[in-house]
């Protein structure tokens, strides 16, 4: 019990009874950016002292991933160039979302140290994307919109003890059953069906996604849906 807590960044009594306080927050409303951005703060730092054997599991896992990580690759995403691009582009319609939503979808992420292994680096390109994907999922940026694309990355965590995308779906579902009831039993069969979906596909921060920022969004949308070989 002491390990798995350890591995969720959980090293002391503290840290416990902050983690559950969040947790109750989060449920209750999972807007709350200043959250999200502590219990985020805490997996990563979780994962800057994570066992080497796990490394090892993400880099046989996905072998794209480990490249990119090897090449350093994390181009920028400039809001203010992307709007430039033509309508139906995955990079107009992601300028077009944040802007929508007043998302702010690098400022916590800029908080965080630079990746200094590749799970970080899993995390980080996740994170950096999350936004993305919900013009590639087709997701809107409803509590319900984010059903599909955290179910979806938990079924890319396959075996690779990624407990995140668990950790968010839990609080979505929960936060439906308590404030939503209506939308629980839509909820729960979005989350089976990109689940699913999620386990037949490469992970998606596999994907140089950067670089098809001028692509049309059915045309990047076929590519990461495509089933893993």
């Amino acid at each position: 019990m002491r390990r798995e807590l350890a591995t969720l960044g959980l090293t002391n009594p503290w840290r416990v009874l902050l983690a559950v306080r969040n947790f109750a927050k989060t449920v209750w409303d999972p807007t709350r950016a200043d959250i999200q951005h502590g219990i985020n703060h805490l997996v990563y730092e979780a994962l800057a002292n994570a066992p080497p054997e796990r490394e090892a599991e993400i880099a046989r896992q996905s072998p794209r991933l480990a490249a990119l990580f090897r090449e350093g690759y994390d181009p920028a995403l400039d809001p203010g160039a992307l709007e430039r691009l033509p309508d139906g582009t995955l990079g107009r319609e992601y300028a077009r979302f944040i802007r929508a939503n007043q998302i702010d979808p690098l400022g916590n992420l800029l908080a965080l140290s630079r990746p200094k292994n590749l799970l970080e680096y899993q995390f980080w390109r996740a994170y950096k994307l999350h936004d993305v994907m919900h013009i590639v999922l087709g997701c809107d940026a409803s509590v319900l919109g984010e059903v599909p694309i955290v179910a979806y990355s938990l079924g890319q965590a396959r075996s690779t003890g990624v407990r995140a995308p668990a950790m968010a779906l839990v609080v979505l579902l929960l936060h439906m059953a308590l404030r939503k009831p209506e939308q629980i039993k839509r909820a729960v069969g979005l989350a089976a069906e990109w689940l699913r979906r999620g386990e037949e596909t490469e992970g998606y921060s596999s994907h140089r996604l950067e670089d098809w920022m001028d692509q049309p969004v059915e045309a990047v949308r076929e590519r990461v849906l495509a089933q893993a070989a």
